[in-house]
């Protein structure tokens, strides 16, 4: 999250930068190559549930601090129809290690 903003980048690398005021701790820092905003057609006529985007590369980059990271997604190639923008790509949420065990309610036996 980016000044209260949901952002989606791609992350070039990872560093650390010593902080001299508080006892040279490090503080770990990503560039991140951003995605534009999601095409709002494509948003509005898929009730909130297709973001697709351009990517910019190198021309869009920043630095953040990791701690400013929600969590990882993937973003695919969006399949182009006819009427499409060319070269827009899409989120595609992964499974947290949270969601990889197979778990649920279990009935007692009486």
């Amino acid at each position: 999250m980016i000044n209260g903003k949901v952002e989606f980048g791609e992350a070039q690398f990872y560093f650390q930068i010593a902080n001299p005021s508080d006892d040279n701790k490090f503080i770990p820092y990503a560039l991140v190559s951003l995605y534009g905003p999601p095409n709002a057609e494509m948003l509005e006529q898929s009730f909130r549930t297709l973001w697709a985007c351009t990517y910019s590369g190198l021309n869009n980059l920043l630095v953040i601090p990791i701690s400013s990271i929600i969590t990882i997604i993937s973003m695919q190639p969006l399949p182009r129809l006819p009427e499409d923008p060319e070269d827009l790509w899409f989120v595609i949420e992964k499974s947290g290690l949270d969601d990889t065990e197979i778990s649920g309610y279990v009935d007692p036996i009486v």
